[in-house]
Order: structure tokens, then C-alpha cells, then sequence
């Protein structure tokens, strides 16, 4: 009975031995599998997060890119530039644009509302009626003058920035703004003297060809000169919310001595006396006409009269012909 009982333990004691022994090599294999696997996805968890640490620095970088070509795309849009521009026609009568720091004109002057407002000008900026701007044939874009209605004396210092008006009776159009405080807004038209400020002119020309260069806005990385403090240009320039907002130009109201002034037409060019007298057979005007020596040639003045008179004059001389008419106040 005992020898039976120590058969079966001893039986039972290899059996459990063996069991073990097997456990433990599927224990190692289950592990070294569990290894495998940890290492394959250890790798490709690296591979993932690699991928995902390359793609967005791709992603950012064209996006980055792309902003800022849009950006500066829309900064341009905005930006002012410096122009004289080609000769040009209206009705037959040339105008030639140019760089003229002595200009110095009498004549006629009228304003635009609604119709131009907020219209891209030549210059890149916006006409405004409620700015104070002014438009005109010849001048450099944008250049300073001083208007001085002859009427009252009132002047007023303004920023040309388009080409107008498409009018042989007008030297400049201003502003409803120009007009409403130069006092001729009711009467829609008023004698003017245009004088352009040089000095301002000179610079305004320098600070918008600056504004204009495509590396206007980028920071300096070395100034040979002490003392200076390096700033990034986007944190000092706040984001523009109006149409024009490239300059600040503050009201400078004055008030000139004029003395009376007559408002005349004036046509040159004639070679010969008898040329200017022939004048008088082809306009039938009521109006004293006077020809007198000018240069090489000859000039026929019709006047003094009033202004409407004056304007439907011209337009009747350059419709015949005369394209060097213009009017003049004396």
C-alpha cells in the first residue's frame, strides 16, 4: 500500500516537473514575442511621431510663407505711389504731367461728392469727400499745395493724389470737405489761386517712394550709427481701418489779403496780328476782346466777365478749335 502511494507521488512529482518545465518556455517565448512586438511598435510610434514632428514643420512653414506674401500683397494694395504720368488729352487739349515746384496758377475751381467717392485714384489711395484732397491735370502725384479762394481770402493747405478734373474750365477740383471750408460749397465754383508747396512736395515724394519699396517694412539688422534702437516695424504700426490713413494731415485754415480780381479767357498762339483779328469774325461775343504781343506770337483776352459766361466761352473756342484757350484772373 505504501509503495503504491510512493509510485503515485513520485508519478505526480515528475508530472508537475515537466508541466513547469513547459510553463517556462512558453513564459520565455511569450515574452520574447512580447518583446518583438514592444520593439515593433516602439519603432513605429519613433517612425509616427518623426512623421508627425516633420509634416507640420512643412505645413507651418508654406503657411507662414503664404501669409506673408499675402500680407504684404494687401499692404501694397494700400500703399501710396509716387507718379507723374504720360501726356494725356481731354477734348483735343494736351496735358503734359511734370515735376514743376514753381507751379503758380489762377483759375476756376469746383469739387467732387458722391460720384468719386471712395474711387481708387491713379496714386493708389481713395478720392474722399470728407479728406482733404484735391485732384488736378499736371502736378506730381501726390504732391502739397495751398488753394486760396480769391472770393474771401480763405486758403487752406491740401494733399493732391489724382488726376482731374476731365474739365478745360477747371485748374483743380477739390473735396466736398476743401469746398465746405473754403465757403464755396453752395455756390459749386470759385476763383482760386493754386500754389504747390515745394519743400512739402519734396518730401511727401521721398516718404511715399520709401513706403512703395518692398523692404519698407523689414527690420534693420545693423545701423552704423549710435543710439539708435531697433524696433520690429509691425508692433509700432497699428492695423489701418480707414481708406486713407498712409498720412496725417491736420486742417491749416488761413486767410490771405486779396485784392479785387477779374476772370478773363485767354487764347494764344496766333502767329500774325491779322490772325488774332480774325478772331472777332468767327466768335460773335459781346465781350470786349483785346490782342495784344505775346513772345514771338500773338494773344486775344475776352473779358473781364462772370464766371458761367467764362465757362461757356471756352468750351465753345475749344469745340472750334482753339485748344490753347484757357481762363485767366487778373
Amino acid at each position: 500500500m505504501h509503495f503504491k502511494i510512493s509510485i503515485y507521488l513520485f508519478i505526480s512529482i515528475i508530472l508537475f516537473s515537466c508541466s513547469l518545465e513547459i510553463n517556462k518556455k512558453k513564459v520565455k517565448t511569450l515574452l520574447e514575442k512580447k518583446d518583438e512586438v514592444t520593439e515593433a511598435t516602439t519603432e513605429v510610434i519613433i517612425e509616427a511621431t518623426e512623421d508627425i514632428k516633420e509634416k507640420p514643420k512643412k505645413i507651418i512653414k508654406e503657411e507662414t510663407v503664404k501669409k506673408t506674401d499675402n500680407v504684404y500683397k494687401e499692404s501694397q494694395k494700400k500703399i501710396p505711389i509716387y507718379i507723374v504720368g504720360e501726356p494725356f488729352l481731354i477734348d483735343g487739349v494736351k496735358y503734359i504731367p511734370k515735376e514743376n515746384y514753381n507751379y503758380d496758377e489762377t483759375g476756376l475751381a469746383s469739387f467732387y461728392g458722391p460720384n468719386l467717392h471712395r474711387t481708387k485714384t491713379i496714386n493708389n489711395e481713395y478720392n474722399m469727400v470728407t479728406e482733404l484732397f484735391a485732384r488736378h491735370k499736371t502736378l506730381p502725384l501726390p504732391s502739397v499745395v495751398k488753394i486760396t479762394n480769391l472770393e474771401n481770402g480763405l486758403s487752406i493747405i491740401v494733399r493732391v493724389n489724382d488726376r482731374g478734373p476731365l474739365d478745360n474750365t477747371r485748374v483743380i477740383e477739390v473735396s466736398r470737405k476743401v469746398a465746405q471750408l473754403l465757403r464755396f460749397y453752395k455756390q459749386k465754383i470759385t476763383k482760386v489761386r493754386v500754389e504747390i508747396l515745394s519743400d512739402s512736395s519734396k518730401q511727401l515724394k521721398i516718404v511715399t517712394q520709401s513706403m512703395s519699396n518692398p523692404d519698407f517694412n523689414n527690420t534693420l539688422n545693423a545701423v552704423p550709427i549710435e543710439g539708435v534702437i531697433i524696433t520690429d516695424m509691425e508692433e509700432s504700426i497699428e492695423e489701418e481701418t480707414t481708406l486713407n490713413t498712409s498720412y496725417e494731415q491736420p486742417i491749416q485754415l488761413g486767410l490771405e489779403e486779396i485784392s479785387k480780381s477779374d476772370l478773363f479767357v485767354k487764347i494764344t498762339g496766333f502767329n500774325t496780328y491779322k490772325e488774332a483779328q480774325n478772331i472777332k469774325n468767327i466768335i460773335q461775343e459781346i465781350h470786349k476782346i483785346t490782342t495784344q504781343k505775346e513772345n514771338e506770337g500773338y494773344s486775344v483776352l475776352f473779358g473781364p466777365m462772370l464766371i458761367q459766361e467764362a465757362d461757356n466761352l471756352l468750351q465753345i473756342l475749344v469745340s472750334k478749335g482753339y485748344k490753347q484757350s484757357k481762363i485767366i484772373i487778373n
